[in-house]
């Protein structure tokens, strides 16, 4: 994995204090979706200067929407608020899947950070640069502040212990923590690609 500013229009890419900073608002929607019932994932859109544009957080369970991720709700909740050609930073609690990613690149986003990584669907890797006008190849940040979305996620496997309505989520979640176990809490920084 590689980072490649030349790529991304990026003068540099954001520093630990300030990605830590932005990965605890997008915990805190987490929280806030934890609290609801919802399986704990939240994100924060931002604007290159790092101001709140829009937050989002899961609300498959309360929608009955499968695409209603954290990501998805952000940007319909930014939907008229941005200019044409506006840098857009995308944090967010989970490694956004494919759906996300892909959303985020038709939104203009140049960076998207996450903080536990989703080793079965693995979005972030699965995409190819777009070709369309206007969409962008994102800087990708993982691993920030891994531990604190991961023990949401075993929260939330405590809270819903048994829970017939929640088997699906549940063996996503048992998945989750399974595979990140061993993650190392090192941040990495790749490009969409690769």
């Amino acid at each position: 994995m590689h980072l490649d500013t030349g790529t991304h229009g990026h003068s540099g890419f954001p520093q630990a204090p300030q990605l830590s900073e932005w990965m605890l608002l997008a915990l805190e929607q987490a929280e806030r979706a934890l609290s609801l019932g919802e399986a704990p994932i939240g994100c924060v859109l931002l604007r290159a200067d790092g101001s709140t544009l829009s937050a989002g957080i899961n609300t498959m369970m309360a929608s009955g929407n499968l695409i209603a991720h954290a990501e998805i709700n952000a940007f319909a909740s930014a939907a008229g608020k941005t200019t044409d050609g506006e840098e857009l930073i995308l944090v967010s609690s989970l490694e956004p899947c494919v759906m996300c990613t892909g959303a985020a690149m038709q939104a203009g986003v140049v960076t998207i950070v996450y903080a536990l990584q989703a080793p079965a669907d693995a979005g972030t890797s699965r995409v190819t640069p777009p070709q369309s006008p206007g969409a962008t190849m994102p800087l990708i940040i993982g691993n920030v502040l891994a531990d604190g979305s991961r023990k949401l996620f075993a929260t939330w496997m405590e809270l819903h212990d048994g829970d017939a309505s929640r088997s699906v989520q549940r063996r996503f979640v048992q998945q989750l923590l399974a595979l990140t176990a061993s993650q190392r809490a090192q941040p990495k920084v790749a490009t969409a690609s690769g």
